[in-house]
């Protein structure tokens, strides 16, 4: 028994070292410096290339994102964004305060960062230290005692692929994706889903407008995460985008049972602790247009009550970062509050049942 487990911790030990010299994830300042894939769109794999992605001299421009923005492929933007951009999309399920800190911190020291696009989800109602399960963490923060965690079955074959000479990362679920994002849809376009969600919004209707309570004190992600990082991109000259996901007016009533019994107040003040704390900095612009009750009224166009599906939505909603429009300010900030808690309270079910399918290829 001495003899196997010294013989399990040598082999073990050796692999670690092997792994770290290689550096697949490339969060040293050595080892083989993998890339990936030009025009790969990673989604929930790219939580372990955070590093790879930053480091690459090729890229300048990120979407930090969430599933809601997982579906839109480097060439895509580019063509909205222009010839300048070369875009890696760092979208992943799940994001919370804690990864989403540690990903712009890697985007900010990169000098070559000219671009950050980046989605202001409800999580950010969260607390700071959130993290999601799946995000390896250790690698991206600023204790090296933990970096062994990452001598796991998956790293280590990507070591053997580097000494072999592949030194790019791919995403094999492209068409895995599509069908899942479709069956996501044709599931949720039924009668019975539509009846589920109408109960819902009847039931917690007279409570839908009630006070949290909160202020922007209530949201250390905000202050002590995203509007630091906010203000260190805008000092180097980094433009910033700012995307508020389209949510469905149901949304706020089928979410309250695991997220907040208060959601619409709560996240209608995070969004205005948004605009007070980054709606002047230079370089940072903010975009919502789910004030318009044909989008976020109509569950046609949805895939889940917070997942748009509807191809010509999604368009119009990266497409607003060329065009400059549906900004948010804190000019017009009340005005549109106002507009987003009337429609909430007041909303009625409405499913135009147009289904719009397999356009996903083509963003």
């Amino acid at each position: 028994m001495i003899f196997a487990a010294a013989l399990i911790s040598t082999i073990y030990l050796s692999l670690a070292v092997l792994v770290i010299s290689v550096d697949p994830h490339n969060v040293y300042s050595w080892g083989a410096e993998p890339r990936i894939e030009k025009g790969e769109t990673p989604r929930d794999l790219v939580v372990d290339w955070i590093e790879v992605a930053a480091k690459d001299p090729e890229v300048n421009t990120y979407l930090v994102g969430s599933s809601v923005t997982a579906m839109y492929t480097p060439e895509y933007l580019e063509s909205i964004l222009g010839p300048g951009a070369k875009v890696a999309n760092l979208s992943y399920g799940g994001p919370r305060p804690r990864d989403r800190d540690l990903v712009l911190d890697r985007l900010a020291a990169n000098p070559n960062t000219r671009h950050v696009i980046l989605t202001f989800d409800w999580m950010y109602m969260q607390e700071e230290d959130e993290t999601n399960r799946g995000f390896p963490a250790f690698l991206y923060d600023s204790d090296i005692t933990n970096d062994l965690r990452m001598v796991n079955p998956p790293t280590i074959l990507k070591t053997f692929e580097i000494l072999g000479g592949a030194t790019s990362y791919q995403n094999p679920d492209d068409a895995i994706y599509e069908r899942y994002v479709a069956n996501m849809y044709d599931g949720f376009q039924s009668s019975t889903e539509m009846e589920k969600i109408g109960q819902s919004v009847e039931r917690y209707r007279p409570g839908i407008g009630a006070s949290s309570g909160r202020t922007c004190d209530s949201y250390p992600a905000i202050n002590n995460q995203l509007i630091p990082d906010l203000e260190s991109l805008s000092a180097r000259g980094v433009k910033v985008d700012i995307l508020i996901p389209i949510s469905s007016y149901a949304f706020y009533y089928v979410r309250q049972n695991d997220i907040s019994s208060t959601l619409l107040d709560e996240m209608m003040v995070a969004r205005r602790c948004l605009v007070t704390g980054a709606g002047d900095l230079e370089n940072v612009r903010i975009f919502a247009f789910d004030d318009d009750p044909a989008v976020a009224g109509d569950l046609a166009n949805f895939r889940e009550v917070g997942h748009v599906y509807d191809p010509e939505i999604l368009q119009k909603f990266v497409t607003v970062i060329a065009t400059g429009g549906n900004q948010l300010t804190p000019e017009n900030l009340a005005d549109h509050e106002r507009h987003i808690r009337a429609a909430v309270e007041q909303y009625r079910l409405t499913n135009s049942r147009i289904p719009r399918r397999n356009e996903f290829s083509k963003l």
